[in-house]
């Protein structure tokens, strides 16, 4: 029997408590069992007097941003800054402290989708628009639970520019809208033909690319059509192709899995080796790894072990093709029709080793051919005991190798439709528009599996794991499982606008009244044989549907030309089966300019968010995970400790536990206030400054606690003990061993910092010059898993980085011009740690890229960029005892390492 060793000493039980599960909720929001990069907010230098609706409001205005903090990024800086994608660019952006996820993370259930996470409020918490309107949520959530919107499903050829509002404005928006909107605004008016031309590649392998954009559009009269065509390919990034993750051992902290060919006897408590592991006569192709040290369930085990490593990809391979029209017709000065229509398919192929097995004790029974787990009486004829001077019963335990790697292919198809009429009435006075648009996402993902009731019968029917498995039960045991799943939303809104009868010192009032009605349903349905056991992998569930009505109305009050207010108020009311009923959001904003040149800008206003469709409505995820177990603590050989020898260990790392998440009807909304203050100040012509205050406050925050915090509260705190189910050894391993959680709502989050902007331009014989530093610094990021609990200050314990920056510069002759961006990610704290000393930090990380380009004639120019210039890796997460050894799901660093592209754009 395992000891239970508890190394840590508490001295203040609640004081400790209070500051773990602060951390740990708010480290859940951020990760979701998984935990950013860098953008310039360009400054629009041709200022016209055209109102125009930005981010942030629905009243057509002159001056976007006096009011509310707003980046805008053009195509044009796009391309200056060498982005290749809608989630490089907004994982940019310094407020993007929260982390991103992408196909780079190829253990969860979205590998195929992309998301940010602005302020570090959590992935979900930011609005994203296309042209003012909403998108229908990815099918599959973050974790299995977590909805946001796929990123990856806009493509960059219909870009015009991204705004990005860093404030709260659930009283314009509704729902989501809590730590900012991101709205991307298509590309209209389309005259003639452009074509574009994208090519990357890096220096050390892999990660290939080529992207094609075709634009073209044109005017008949009254009629405007346009077209949009992108054509994106992007190979994989396999992990031997890095000299950091090509082996399980390529970091000293490795170890090998054990799951090479062994078998593991019951009473005797040893492992048997198949005698020529590791050579060419092995079951498993020569591919085992002899002696390896791993404790699954009894002391100073050796293993054969299989290296995983080469089998993995870092970022799976990423197809897309799509195309979008649009059509416009004005049907007279006043009125004017308007329609949309894109459609997008993705593939994304993913590769992964083949499966672990061990029998019932460590795969389960299944249920389509009766079994009894692939549990080896002693004596039967295939047990390698069978005939030495101990025999014994027990289990095989090895890698599926004639099965092949794990295979899953994610087939995505988007299609979006809008059709609306807008127009001006009383003469112009007030501007209207009534719009419908439908958008739905299915995917469906085919993956190899494996019959597990049919192969644990075959072992209990005589088959011999000591030996390759016969070609024939290979194919009668292999099936494919099919996940289908989608998601939709159906909108119906109607928008007025324009001045009202009432006039100030300053101009009359300005209004905004704006309706919305959305449908969204979203459907879930994994395999049946997965769902009843017989397959290896995890899976999500579930389906739900709600309907949603919004009434907001704004106001805008120029008082003075040096005061100016804006007023806005919306309710809310959610229609399903969940106890969400309705909410109401105000906001007031001013603007104070005292002289020429500088003004203040001050927020407030109150945000709310509505639970996840998954979180609500979701049937069990069930998901493989990697922890680590702090009541098992092993030496650097993997032996286990002694107790007196604990503060030289570290806690056993185990492979692939058993993590469920089960839903939650009762879950309420989130409450939240938002509080801005900000000061532009034009010291120059040439010289900018913008310095922007703050804070964020979040009640009654949805979360689900990951597996790593539920094992260290029962085992250090003794709570939340009913969710760890561990064997009868007392092990996370095996059959009968699991963690539980469900989503909750925790008590308080509360984050608070500030943005600085610095512009400089100038010009001299050599050129036009214009430099850009951009830093963002969380001052406090604070939660309260409950009321009675203190509050825990997580940004000294490294949950999120305290600065995130950029430089950019840029030079521009008549024909020739460059950009170079340096990007700057402060430290954070390990990811297998609490709290983390500061030799378990992961270090900061500095980045550099350079794009050249050339303007061959009028209508064609060049770009040739590198990004990531000295070929950074990403850094050593140092509390990481298993590959690849950095942050994979955090997002914030990139395996790529150094890529140059290669662009060209012509115009006709």
């Amino acid at each position: 029997m395992i000891r239970n060793s508890k190394s840590r000493k508490i001295n203040d039980k609640r004081a400790l408590l209070n500051l773990y599960f602060g951390f740990t909720a708010a480290a859940s929001l951020l990760s979701v069992s998984l935990s950013p990069q860098t953008v310039f907010a360009a400054q629009q230098s041709d200022k016209t007097e055209k109102k125009i609706v930005v981010t942030g409001t629905r009243i057509k205005k002159v001056n976007i941003d006096e009011l509310s903090p707003i980046l805008s990024i053009t195509r044009e800086e796009i391309d200056k800054q060498g982005y290749a994608t809608v989630k490089d660019v907004i994982s940019g952006f310094v407020q993007n402290t929260g982390g991103t996820i992408d196909n780079s993370f190829t253990f969860g259930f979205t590998p195929g989708a992309s998301a940010v996470n602005l302020r570090g409020v959590g992935f979900g918490h930011t609005l994203v628009l296309i042209d003012g309107r909403r998108l229908p949520i990815y099918p599959v959530g973050i974790g299995g639970t977590l909805n946001f919107v796929d990123l990856s499903a806009i493509p960059m050829a219909f870009v015009e520019r991204i705004d990005v509002l860093t404030d709260g404005a659930s009283a314009v928006y509704g729902s989501d809208a809590v730590s900012g909107v991101i709205n991307i605004i298509t590309r209209k008016d389309i005259e003639g033909i452009s074509m574009s031309y994208r090519y990357g590649d890096t220096t050390d392998g892999g990660y290939q690319s080529h992207r094609y954009n075709l634009l073209t559009g044109s005017r008949n009269g009254d009629t405007q059509i346009d077209l949009i065509l992108d054509i994106w390919s992007q190979e994989p990034l396999w992990a031997v192709q890095r000299d950091y993750a090509k082996s399980d051992v390529a970091n000293p902290r490795g170890s090998y899995s054990p799951g090479g060919a062994s078998f593991l006897g019951f009473e005797s408590r040893q492992v048997t080796q198949h005698p020529a592991c590791g050579t060419s006569d092995d079951p498993i192709g020569g591919q085992g790894k002899p002696n390896v040290s791993f404790s699954y369930f009894f002391p100073d085990e050796i293993w054969c072990g299989f290296d995983r490593a080469p089998y993995r990809q870092l970022i799976a391979p990423h197809d897309r093709f799509s195309l979008m029209a649009r059509l416009s017709y004005e049907i007279n000065d006043d009125l004017s029709f308007m329609s949309r229509i894109g459609y997008s398919y993705a593939k994304v192929d993913l590769q992964m080793e083949p499966n672990f097995y061990g029998g019932g004790l460590f795969n389960g029974v299944g249920s389509a051919v009766p079994n009894n787990g692939a549990t080896l009486l002693a004596g039967t004829r295939n047990n390698p005991t069978t005939g030495t001077d101990f025999e014994e019963a027990g289990v095989f335990v090895r890698r599926l190798v004639e099965f092949g790697p794990r295979y899953t292919e994610i087939d995505d198809h988007s299609i979006n439709l809008l059709a609306g009429l807008k127009g001006t009435i009383a003469d112009g006075k007030y501007d209207w528009e009534l719009g419908f648009s439908y958008n739905r996402t299915d995917i469906r993902q085919d993956r190899n599996s494996i019959l597990l009731s049919g192969l644990n019968s075959a072992v209990d029917n005589g088959l011999d794991l000591f030996k390759p498995i016969p070609g024939e039960l290979v194919q009668s045991l292999t099936y494919i499982a099919n996940k289908e799943a989608f998601s939709s939303n159906q909108l119906v809104d109607f928008l007025i606008s324009g001045d009202l009868p009432i006039s100030l010192s300053n101009g009359p009032i300005q209004f905004a009244i704006a309706l919305e009605r959305i449908v969204e349903k979203y459907e879930d349905i994994p395999d049946p044989l997965v769902v009843q056991g017989d397959g290896f992998d995890g899976y999500t569930s579930g389906k739900g549907e709600r309907t949603h009505l919004g009434l907001g109305a704004e106001l805008s009050l120029p008082f003075s030309e040096s005061f100016e207010m804006d007023l806005a108020f919306r309710w809310d009311d959610y229609d399903d089966e969940s106890s969400v009923n309705n909410a109401i959001s105000p906001k007031i904003a001013l603007n104070y300019t005292p002289f020429e040149g500088f003004y203040t800008r001050l927020s407030w206003g109150k945000s709310f968010r509505a639970p996840d469709l998954q979180r609500l409505f979701g049937g069990q995820t069930k998901s493989f995970i990697d922890v680590t177990d702090p009541l098992i603590l092993v030496d650097e050989n993997g032996n286990l400790c002694e107790p007196e020898n604990s503060e030289a260990c570290r806690p056993a790392l185990i492979q692939s536990a058993n993590f469920l998440v089960t839903p939650n009807l009762d879950l309420s909304e989130e409450k939240g206030t938002n509080f801005g203050f900000g000061t532009v100040w034009e010291i120059t012509d040439n010289l900018t400054l913008t310095v922007d205050y703050f804070e964020i406050q979040l009640d009654d925050v949805v979360t689900t606690l990951t597996a790593q915090s539920l094992i260290e509260a029962c085992a250090f705190y003794e709570i939340f003990c009913e969710y760890v189910m561990r064997n009868e050894i007392g092990t996370l391993n095996g059959q009968g061993a699991y963690i539980e959680a469900q989503a909750i709502n925790f008590a308080e989050w509360d984050t608070t910092g500030v943005d600085v902007v610095v512009n400089y331009d100038w010009q001299n014989d050599w050129g036009k010059w214009s430099t850009s530093l951009n830093i963002t610094k969380v001052k406090d990021f604070e939660t309260r898993f409950k009321r009675e609990f203190q509050k825990t200050e997580n940004i000294s314990l490294g949950l999120l980085p305290e600065y995130r920056a950029n430089l950019i510069v840029d030079w521009q002759s008549e024909s020739l011009g460059v950009t170079a961006r340096i990007n700057y990610i402060d430290k954070i704290s390990g990811g297998f740690c609490f709290p983390c000393q500061q030799s378990q930090f992961i270090d900061s990380w500095l980045t550099t890229n350079i794009n050249m380009r050339f303007n061959y004639s009028d209508f064609t120019r060049i770009h040739l960029g590198v990004n990531n210039l000295t070929n950074e890796a990403p850094p050593d997460d140092p509390s990481q005892n298993n590959w690849p050894w950095f942050p994979v799901s955090a997002g914030y660093h990139s395996s790529i390492g150094r890529e140059m592209y290669f662009q060209i754009e012509s115009n006709f």
